[in-house]
Parts: C-alpha cells; structure tokens; sequence
C-alpha cells in the first residue's frame, strides 16, 4: 500500500516543520546568550598578573577592586603610587568627589584638565578605566620627567611644588601613608 499525503498537507507540514525548527533555534540561542551573560567574570579563566594579584589581595572589598585589573596593566611603580595615593586620598574609593551625585572615579584627588569638574575643583571621569589611564599617565609624567621616585618627592601630588601652605605634620603624615602602602607594591617581589 502505497501511502501518500496530499500535495496541500504535505506543504503545509513542511511550513510547520520550518516554524517549528526555526523558534527552537532561536530559543536554543535566545538560552545561550542569557547563560552566556549570567557567568560571572571570575568564572571565566583568565590569566592574572603577579601585580594585579597583589593589588586584589590588598584592596578586597575596597571600590578600588575592581580598577585592579587596569592599574596592573601599569608598570609597578606607578601602580604603588596609584595605590598608595588612592588609600590617603579616598580610602580605596570609600570617599569620593561626585558631580550631581554621580560617582566621578577619582580615588585619588586628582585636578587635571577635563570637561567634567565637581565645584571643589576635582576631575570626574566617565569610567573606571579612564580615571586610571587618566591619572597613571600623569602620575608616570611626574615619576618620569621629575624624578618623583618615593613618596617623599612625590608629596606634590599633596600640595603640589611647595607645601608651604601645609603643616610639617600634614605632609608627613602623607608621606608615611603612602610610602605604607607604595613600598608594599612596589618591594614586593614578582612572583
């Protein structure tokens, strides 16, 4: 016996099976992009550098944690200094300047030219990742072409060339500070 569908119920059995195996792709795929978002990034192996590892340690729980991954991409010095000046000037990112109640992502009382300046004269970047490229390169720009080394010349980032306007306890309070945590940085061997 010969069994054959009609021409009609045969194309339409054919559309149907189409639809069918098209929504089931599109719920596969719509199922693996949401699976795909949920993972969460540490989830994701990724290699991690001596510094950033060091720089996480320290700063866990800190806002500062999650700018880890771009001040490690800096060479260590200036990452000490990040570090260390982030701690005195905001406490990792605890106090912040902010700009119509909007975070600004300045952890280190950084002044530069920008379009977006809180009115007690501090920079607000647009994200994490510009502040820290932001302020690195200034801070690599003083390390540099000064020759601000340590925390002892690097005090003008407190008070800018002369600290006369500062009290001796004031400036050397900052120095202890951020040398505390610049010489756990930058003396800590690579792993």
């Amino acid at each position: 016996m010969n069994f054959e569908l009609p021409k009609k119920l045969e194309d339409f059995l054919f559309v149907f099976l189409f639809v069918v195996s098209i929504l089931f792709g599109g719920l596969f795929w719509t199922a693996g992009q949401k699976i795909q978002r949920e993972i969460p990034e540490a989830a994701v192996s990724k290699p991690i550098n001596p510094l950033e590892k060091d720089i996480e340690e320290m700063v866990k729980g800190y806002p500062i944690e999650r700018m880890a991954k771009y001040i490690s991409t800096k060479d260590r010095k200036t990452a000490a200094f990040m570090i260390g000046v982030a701690k005195k000037e905001s406490n990792w990112g605890k106090f912040t300047p902010k700009l119509d109640g909007e975070e600004c992502y300045n952890f280190w009382g950084y002044r530069g030219q920008s379009g977006r300046i809180t009115k007690s004269g501090y920079t607000c970047f647009d994200s994490p990742r510009k502040a820290v490229n932001a302020v690195a390169a200034r801070m690599g720009e003083l390390i540099e072409e000064n020759d601000l080394d340590t925390p002892e010349k690097m005090v003008v980032w407190k008070c800018g060339w002369n600290c006369d306007g500062h009290s001796p306890e004031s400036v050397s309070k900052w120095i202890a500070d951020v040398g505390y945590y610049f010489n756990k940085i930058n003396n800590r061997s690579i792993n």
